[in-house]
């Protein structure tokens, strides 16, 4: 590991440690590749409001939450937003679909706290022709914004609106307390009246158990 005076933009090599850790979860990194990515990151902010992707920009990065919150999101063609996913510290985001045919996002991806970024260029043409772990590591990630994907789409399909908010204190726990009402009730599909009675029933649940 280099010293922390000789890393691109003075990258803390706890958020790369933690990087390198998030990415092995999806296949083994070895020493010397690794190494060799470290020049090609660097060390972003994004200020409460700011912009890591917008709709319809060209794709072609993928990074490191070390600190931070986003959500992800689209507006529908009468204008309202919807929340497709909340990204924390410690997880990815890209501005690549599940399908590789769509090459231009058609979502949005905003900051909702002042946020720390590990980032790096990804061109999913050059992955193809780079080590077999970086390889390894897009596929099994495009692998799971597709899981991810189909389990939303099942949630929706199956699931009353208690169930998915259920699962999204599960998925995201602690999250609640940093995201606006209004952000969870565009996330889970209902309006922040609805979900305001569904807190107060559970709470009242809690209570009588």
């Amino acid at each position: 590991m280099r010293e922390r005076g000789s890393l691109p933009n003075r990258i803390d090599p706890k958020h790369l440690e933690r990087f390198r850790s998030t990415l092995e979860r999806f296949a083994p990194v070895p020493d010397g590749d690794w190494t060799a990515a470290i020049p090609r990151l660097a060390h972003v902010t994004i200020p409460k409001g700011g912009y890591f992707l917008r709709e319809g920009d060209v794709p072609g990065k993928l990074a490191f939450i070390a600190a931070g919150l986003f959500r992800v999101y689209f507006i529908t063609d009468r204008g309202d937003e919807r929340v497709m996913a909340f990204r924390e510290e410690g997880r990815l985001i890209s501005g690549f679909s599940p399908f590789p045919a769509e090459r231009r996002p058609r979502f949005s991806i905003q900051a909702l706290e002042d946020s720390e970024l590990l980032q790096t260029p990804l061109d999913p043409e050059a992955v193809r022709g780079s080590a077999d772990c970086w390889r390894q590591v897009y596929v099994k990630y495009m692998e799971l914004l597709f899981l991810e994907k189909e389990e939303r789409e099942r949630q929706f399909l199956s699931d009353d609106a208690e169930s998915r908010y259920r699962a999204f204190l599960k998925r995201h726990p602690g999250l609640e307390a940093r995201v606006p009402q209004y952000e969870i009730a565009s996330y889970l599909g209902i309006t922040p009246v609805a979900l305001s009675r569904i807190r107060k029933g559970m709470q009242a649940k809690q209570a009588n158990s």
